[in-house]
């Protein structure tokens, strides 16, 4: 999108809206972080802190359609020695979390984890990650086992198969086998009802019907896969 202009960077720009590190410097209005602070920031820059997606009871501020800019896409990202971030878009980090592991989780790994809360399952209930192998997925399933959930990881890549096993699914699903038998794994492992409710992070193009069909009846299907499109 930045490449196509869609964006209208100004270039040159530093790249990547992933970002964590230390505090060396506050502006006079920051109040809640100081000089030697371990911090994460996402992309937003700047939002208007008045429209509905910021004062909304959905919290979805990220969405806010006034903002300022975005980090890494209008204005300079993490691929930096220094950045300047927005301190209403960021967060402590403990000393136990490395940057390397922290950076990630300020958008990719946001993403994915309200997609996996929304679903609102309680320990022990199946969920179903399809697209689990990719750079949402595989933290969405190392999320779910956190909370207790039985994970049910669907990819269609071996790279993708091999990371669903190590983020630890309970059952990994190679989606190449094809609908019908992709349905019937699933049924084996929830006594024929399908998951509780399943997160669709792929943007293939027969991964939401495979999504839908997986999900148990009056289930829950959430929809978080980027879409693909050719500017205008």
């Amino acid at each position: 999108m930045v490449l196509e202009g869609i964006m209208g960077t100004k270039l040159p720009c530093t790249g990547s809206h992933e970002g964590a590190g230390t505090v060396v410097a506050t502006g006079s209005d920051v109040k809640d972080y100081k000089v030697g602070d371990r911090v994460m920031s996402g992309i937003l820059y700047h939002a208007c802190g008045s429209c509905t997606d910021c004062l909304g009871p959905e919290n979805y501020s990220h969405y806010c359609i006034h903002q300022k800019g975005y980090q890494g896409i209008t204005e300079q990202g993490f691929f930096a020695e220094y950045a300047r971030i927005d301190a209403a878009q960021a967060a402590k980090l403990p000393d136990s979390v490395t940057f390397e592991t922290a950076a990630p989780l300020a958008c990719a790994g946001r993403t994915i984890w309200r997609g996996v809360t929304l679903a609102g399952l309680k320990k022990g209930e199946w969920i179903a990650i399809v697209g689990s192998g990719g750079g949402l997925g595989h933290l969405g399933v190392q999320f779910a086992k956190a909370l207790g959930l039985n994970v049910i990881g669907i990819d269609a890549r071996d790279e993708g198969i091999e990371l669903t096993k190590k983020g630890g699914a309970d059952v990994v699903v190679d989606a190449r086998i094809g609908h019908e038998k992709v349905l019937e794994e699933v049924h084996k492992v929830t006594n024929g009802e399908g998951a509780t409710a399943t997160v669709n992070v792929s943007d293939n193009e027969k991964a939401m019907a495979t999504s839908c069909a997986i999900t148990k009846m009056h289930g829950t299907v959430i929809q978080i896969a980027q879409v693909s499109f050719s500017p205008s």
